[in-house]
């Protein structure tokens, strides 16, 4: 009986002892809550690294804007250079260049570099040729391209295109990371006091400013290159226009332009010769007369030592007969 009344008084004071401890940790868990308020509202710990790295502290900043986040790349952000080499003839060389420099002005381009040769050096009436190479307005690429019909004979066309894209905006990325920590090294100088601190200060910044110009100078390069397309041009003066290929031609039909285009090739061939003869005219006689000195002389040292040699043959017989 006695462990019956004892139970009911055991339990009451196991109870109001467990309700003590509960609030006596809610009390210190609500002091320490408080204790860090303060701590966490304290001042942040500038960045220490004073070099010309990257900042590790900075978020770079993506393409769609968000800070931090994973770069997403589209087909919209897509940084295009176009470039393009092409081969013109045409039997009116200045006819050919007057329309091209018509055609450069009408789609908004320019020359990046224009150059005239008359031929060969020996041959002054010899063909004309031109290397061009012409910078046009991206947005007027492909109808720049579709006139050149209009200059002369298109004979071939070559088009590539590089997305530099990627490479483009981690430039970007990289200029603003720099440019937030020129900012950030200014504010840090005007605050230092030691010596030590200012010439280390100002030797970041020295080698952050230079990075800042590398990758302001590539992003202007790529704007260039994305912003203008490049265009190689080589016009060719000639007497014939190269024909294209018909696909419906007959054996003997391509035969026979093979043939037609072999003797023409084989005739301009000689022409040229007789052209390099008649241009080195002098040296090829002084080289003639030269040669032809020497085989003479050649020829008569051979016959003195066959004459020196033929006396002595004759005077051995007679001392052989008398023995």
């Amino acid at each position: 009986m006695k462990m019956r009344r004892l139970l009911p008084i055991t339990a009451i004071l196991v109870l109001a002892l467990c309700l003590a401890a509960c609030g006596a940790s809610g009390g210190n868990s609500s002091d320490a809550g408080s204790d860090r308020a303060p701590a966490a509202s304290a001042a942040p710990v500038p960045y220490p690294d004073f070099g010309g790295g990257d900042m590790t502290a900075e978020s770079h900043q993506t393409p769609s804007g968000g800070a931090g986040e994973s770069k997403v790349y589209t087909s919209q952000d897509a940084k295009l250079i176009r470039t393009a080499s092409l081969t013109i003839q045409s039997t009116e060389f200045d006819a050919a260049v007057t329309a091209l420099d018509k055609l450069v002005i009408e789609q908004g381009g320019y020359y990046e570099s224009a150059e005239v040769q008359q031929g060969a050096y020996y041959d002054a009436g010899s063909a004309r040729y031109g290397s061009y190479v012409v910078r046009v307005p991206k947005e007027n690429y492909t109808a720049f391209l579709s006139a050149t019909g209009g200059v002369g004979h298109v004979v071939s066309k070559n088009e590539s295109t590089q997305d530099v894209g990627e490479a483009y905006y981690d430039a970007e990325a990289r200029l603003k990371t720099l440019e937030t920590k020129h900012e950030r090294l200014l504010a840090l100088l005007e605050k230092a006091v030691t010596m030590e601190d200012i010439v280390s200060l100002e030797n970041a910044l020295s080698d952050t400013e230079y990075e800042i110009d590398q990758y302001s100078t590539t992003l202007r390069r790529y704007d260039s290159l994305v912003g203008y397309a490049t265009i190689s041009i080589t016009l060719n003066e000639v007497l014939k226009l190269t024909e294209p290929v018909q696909e419906t031609a007959t054996l003997s039909g391509r035969i026979g332009n093979a043939l037609s285009a072999g003797l023409s090739d084989f005739g301009e061939g000689l022409g040229d010769f007789a052209v390099w003869i008649a241009y080195h005219l002098i040296g090829v006689v002084l080289f003639l007369a030269i040669a032809a000195a020497a085989w003479v002389t050649a020829a008569r040292i051979r016959r003195k030592r066959r004459a020196g040699t033929a006396p002595k043959t004759e005077e051995s017989k007679p001392s052989q007969e008398k023995k």
